[in-house]
């Protein structure tokens, strides 16, 4: 029995010994071959998303909806898109006869054209294509909107233009010192300057101040503007005549007789009137202004006196003559002597109408 078992062990390691001889070989030819076998992949967290799609070309008009793509512009499919179902499109209102609708080609990125190049011209799209999308639209618009012809002109305040053009005539009348009443009559040539004649009047009245003889006082002049500045500022200058009446009546009792004496007197003189002032034309024509200078007597003639005395006895002539007439004359030769060869002041506020 010792001696079976002995055998028997000896072929049990002979065998181990044969199996793990031919184990030891095939390894190597083993891990060659695990080597050679392609890898597994683990399956991802996510899947991959699709490439995006080359665009058509402009000219080519987009596929309807109900038609496939061509070969050549179908968007390649992966095996992870072709594993994720589409998903379905929003329908607010499923059609009641139950036909399928229509994919709406420009929410596709497959389908949306491209923008026109801005040198060129958009084409208008085929017959049968749907619209291009907004942003397109306002794209294209925006690159071939045309740069302004020219710029406006700006508009001027000036109201130098009337009926006749740059040339404007008008009436005016004011009133003032010394002159109390006057009117006149003006012509702006341009907006820069004016020229015009003006008669202005002191009615019969006494001013203590140049003596105790009434005065009366006309004015005749013709005078020049000058608008430095284009607007209603004016510089001017005026020339004319002056003339000036005084008159005083006194009563005198001589030997019981009353006798009444009226000294009458009449001084004209050249005047100059330099002025500085305001003239505002509104564009309808009317026209208020205001002026200050000073009437500046040149050459003042002799005084003519026009005498009459009522009542004198022709014996007492003389003596009247020499005691009441000639005094009372030289009262208003004074008197006309002051405002004759006075300069005066002068202030004038005028409105008219300019057509």
């Amino acid at each position: 029995m010792s001696g079976r078992r002995v055998l028997g062990l000896a072929r049990s390691l002979s065998r181990f010994s044969l199996v793990a001889s031919l184990g030891l070989s095939a390894a190597p030819a083993l891990a060659q071959s695990a080597s050679g076998l392609p890898e597994i992949p683990s399956a991802p967290a996510e899947p991959p998303a699709p490439p995006a799609p080359p665009a058509p070309p402009a000219a080519e008009p987009a596929p309807a909806a109900s038609e496939p793509a061509p070969p050549s512009q179908a968007p390649a499919v992966t095996d992870a898109a072709a594993a994720s179902p589409a998903p379905a499109p929003a329908t607010a209102n499923p059609p009641a006869d139950g036909a399928v609708p229509k994919a709406d080609a420009s929410a596709s990125a497959a389908f949306a054209p491209l923008a026109a190049p801005a040198g060129e011209a958009a084409k208008p799209p085929p017959a049968g294509s749907p619209r291009p999308a907004a942003t397109a639209t306002a794209t294209t618009a925006t690159a071939v909107k045309p740069p302004p012809s020219h710029e406006e002109p700006e508009q001027s305040d000036d109201d130098s233009r009337g009926l006749l053009g740059p040339f404007r005539i008008g009436v005016l009348v004011g009133t003032g010192l010394p002159e109390v009443v006057s009117f006149g009559a003006q012509l702006k040539l341009t907006r820069f300057f004016g020229a015009g004649v003006n008669i202005g009047f002191i009615p019969t009245v006494k001013i203590k101040y140049y003596g105790d003889a009434a005065q009366k006082y006309q004015e005749y002049d013709v005078y020049g503007h000058i608008y430095p500045f284009g607007g209603s500022f004016f510089l001017g200058a005026g020339v004319g005549y002056a003339q000036i009446d005084g008159t005083l009546i006194n009563q005198f009792r001589v030997s019981g007789i009353a006798i009444d004496v009226t000294s009458a007197a009449t001084v004209r003189t050249l005047v100059l009137t330099p002025q500085i002032g305001f003239m505002k034309i509104f564009p309808v024509g009317f026209a208020i202004g205001f002026d200050i200078g000073a009437q500046i007597p040149i050459a003042p003639s002799q005084v003519e006196f026009n005498t009459v005395a009522v009542g004198v006895p022709p014996q007492l002539s003389d003596m009247i003559q020499r005691d009441y007439i000639n005094p009372n004359d030289e009262k208003v030769r004074h008197t006309l002597d002051t405002v004759g060869r006075t300069p005066l002041p002068t202030f004038n506020l005028k409105i008219g109408w300019f057509l």
